[in-house]
């Protein structure tokens, strides 16, 4: 292989595991990768009711921030399983936000799913897909835990069963640390 040739396929493996090879366009360095261990990219979006949420405005929080869109059957599969988990946890502190990224025509047929499934968690319309690329996503679905102090604690990405009792226990602490936090300032 050439140099030039070993060159691109180095830029080209740090681009697929998310390691910033440049400056942004402002000339600032670009932001952490979102892994586990390094804080949430900020995304502001609109819930289905036209209000706006940003993950900022979540801190304080553990978050369960789901990419997902209607066309997409692993998705779909998933958000029975939300719903109970946001049941579960809500009184204690989990906010469970799932992103669709379906154009701004399928407002339509996302608000229909939603009813159908009697989701009771917040949905977000992104239909400019901000989400994917803030968080360098894959693909969907794609799923982001993200702890009180907006640290993304794990990413999981295509389906999983958020009830599952590993994934429980990724969660469990996380409240906990979030409810020792709370005592602690009050």
């Amino acid at each position: 292989m050439t140099a030039l040739g070993r060159v691109r396929v180095g830029l080209g493996l740090a681009l697929v595991l998310g390691v910033g090879v440049g400056c942004g366009g402002d000339g600032e360095a670009r932001a952490a990768a979102p892994v586990p261990g390094n804080p949430s990219p900020e995304w502001e979006g609109r819930t289905l009711d036209g209000e706006p949420i940003s993950l900022s405005g979540l801190e304080g929080e553990v978050v369960v921030l789901n990419v997902w869109a209607t066309w997409c059957a692993p998705c779909l599969r998933e958000m029975p399983a939300l719903e109970r988990l946001h049941a579960r946890f809500a009184d204690e502190g989990l906010r469970v936000v799932g992103v669709s990224i379906d154009r701004a025509s399928a407002a339509g047929a996302v608000r229909s799913f939603v009813d159908d499934l009697e989701l009771s968690f917040t949905i977000a319309l992104d239909p400019d897909q901000s989400v994917m690329s803030r968080f360098r996503t894959i693909g969907v679905p794609e799923t982001f835990l993200i702890d009180h102090e907006g640290v993304i604690a794990y990413r999981w990405i295509g389906e999983f069963d958020p009830m599952a009792p590993s994934e429980i226990e990724r969660i469990e602490p996380l409240l906990e640390r979030r409810a020792e936090a709370r005592e602690g300032a009050s």
